[in-house]
C-alpha cells in the first residue's frame, strides 16, 4: 500500500509541476504579447532589394504615441492620407500642361514614334528629352524601361515600362546595385552605399521591380541601376508597394499586357530613423549633395488582353489602376495598396504630367477619370 501511495504522490506532484509550468508559460506569452503591442508590433521582413532580414516596427510604439499625444491614443483617428492633393511638389520637378485628351495641341514630337510594348508607346508624360540642358527631366531609354531622371534630386521623376507574360521568367536576382554609366560624364552617379541605411533608414526602392524583369539575367541586372531607385520607407516598399507589384504580375500571368508608369511626388518621407527631406551625400571633394526623399510614390497602370496594335485595341473596358502611396513608416497599418487608390486625373493634376496622351480622347478621358 505504501508503494501505491508514493506513486500517487509522485503523479500528483508531476501534475502540479506541469500545471505551474503551463501557468508560467501562459503568463510569459501574455507579457510578450502586451510588449509586442506596446512596443510597435515589431515584425521580421526581408528587404525588397536584398536578402538581408530586418526587424522593424509596424506601428509607432504606443508609449511613444502616448507621450506625444495622449488624446490621440485614447481617441485614435482613422482614414486614408489624402494630403498629397494639397501638398506642393519639389521645386525642381518638371511641369507640363495637363491635357483633357490627346488633341493635336498637346501631343509633341517627344510623345510619338516609340515602339509598341515599350514604356512610352502611349506617350511621354513630361516630354523628357535626352539632353543635358534638360537636367531635371533627362530621358534615358533602355530596353527594359525608360526613365525621366532628375539630376537635382538624384532620383528619377518617373520610370515607364511594359509588362507581359514573356517578361517573367526564371532569372535570379542580380543584386548588383551600381551607378548608371549612361548618365552624362560630369553628373554624379548615385552609389549603393549613398543610401546610408543605418543613418536614414530608407530602402533602395526599385521603381521598375526586379521581379518584373526575370526573362534574362541581363534584364534583371538592369533593374539594379541606381537611376531606377528612390529612398523608400521600408513599410511602404516591403508591404504596400510590394503587394501592388505582385498584383500587376498576376495580371500579366493571366494573359494581359500592362503599360506602367511610376514615380515620385512631394518632398519629405519618414523611416524608423526619423523624418527626412533628403539624404546628405559627402563627395570626395568635400561637397555635400542632397538626394531628395519623396513624400509619396505613385503608379498608373492600364491593363488589357495581350495582342498587337495596342493603340487600336485599348478600349474603355481596359483595367486602370492609379495609386498615391505615402512614403512613411507605418504606412501599411491602414490596409494594402487598395487603400491608396485614386484616379489618373488626380495624379495628373498633382504632378503636371500627361499620361497615355496617344490614346483616342474618348478612351483616354474615360480611363483617366475612372476610380481604380
Amino acid at each position: 500500500m505504501a508503494t501505491k501511495k508514493t506513486t500517487k504522490a509522485k503523479s500528483s506532484n508531476k501534475k502540479k509541476k506541469g500545471g505551474k509550468l503551463a501557468s508560467v508559460f501562459t503568463v510569459i506569452v501574455v507579457i510578450a504579447a502586451i510588449a509586442w503591442y506596446v512596443c510597435g508590433k515589431p515584425a521580421i521582413s526581408m528587404q525588397e532589394d536584398s536578402f538581408d532580414f530586418a526587424i522593424y516596427l509596424t506601428e509607432e510604439p504606443l508609449w511613444k504615441q502616448f507621450l506625444n499625444d495622449p488624446g490621440a491614443v485614447i481617441a485614435k483617428e482613422t482614414g486614408v492620407d489624402l494630403s498629397w492633393k494639397e501638398a506642393k511638389p519639389s521645386p525642381s520637378a518638371p511641369k507640363t500642361s495637363v491635357s483633357t485628351g490627346s488633341s493635336a495641341n498637346n501631343i509633341t514630337e517627344h510623345d510619338q514614334n516609340h515602339a509598341e510594348n515599350t514604356g512610352l508607346y502611349l506617350g511621354n508624360p513630361s516630354d523628357a528629352i535626352a539632353s543635358k540642358s534638360s537636367g531635371t527631366n533627362y530621358l534615358m531609354e533602355k530596353p527594359q524601361f525608360t526613365i525621366s531622371y532628375n539630376n537635382e534630386k538624384y532620383i528619377p521623376n518617373w520610370v515607364a515600362w511594359h509588362l507581359q507574360t514573356s517578361d517573367i521568367g526564371k532569372a535570379d536576382r542580380a543584386d548588383d546595385f551600381r551607378p548608371d554609366d549612361e548618365l552624362p560624364e560630369d553628373w554624379y552617379g548615385i552609389k549603393k552605399a549613398d543610401y546610408q541605411y543605418n543613418k536614414y533608414g530608407f530602402d533602395r526602392g526599385h521603381v521598375c521591380p526586379s521581379a518584373d524583369r526575370t526573362a534574362t539575367q541581363e534584364d534583371n541586372s538592369m533593374t539594379f541601376l541606381m537611376t531606377n531607385m528612390v529612398p523608400q520607407a521600408p513599410d511602404s516598399n516591403r508591404v504596400v508597394w510590394r503587394l501592388l507589384e505582385e498584383y500587376e504580375r498576376d495580371l500579366a500571368l493571366e494573359g494581359n499586357e500592362l503599360y506602367i508608369i511610376a514615380g515620385v511626388y512631394g518632398v519629405g518621407g519618414s523611416s524608423d530613423k526619423g523624418s527626412f527631406e533628403s539624404v546628405d551625400i559627402k563627395l570626395k571633394s568635400g561637397e555635400i549633395i542632397k538626394m531628395e526623399v519623396p513624400a509619396y510614390t505613385w503608379k498608373v497602370i492600364v491593363s488589357f488582353p495581350e495582342g498587337s496594335n495596342d493603340l487600336e485595341r485599348i478600349s474603355t473596358d481596359a483595367t486602370v489602376i492609379a495609386v498615391m502611396i505615402p512614403n512613411q513608416d507605418n504606412v501599411h497599418k491602414d490596409a494594402t495598396w487598395e487603400t491608396y487608390k485614386t484616379t489618373i486625373d488626380e495624379i495628373e493634376t498633382a504632378t503636371g504630367y500627361d499620361f497615355f496622351e496617344l490614346l483616342p480622347d474618348n478612351v483616354e478621358n474615360v480611363l483617366e477619370a475612372r476610380a481604380s
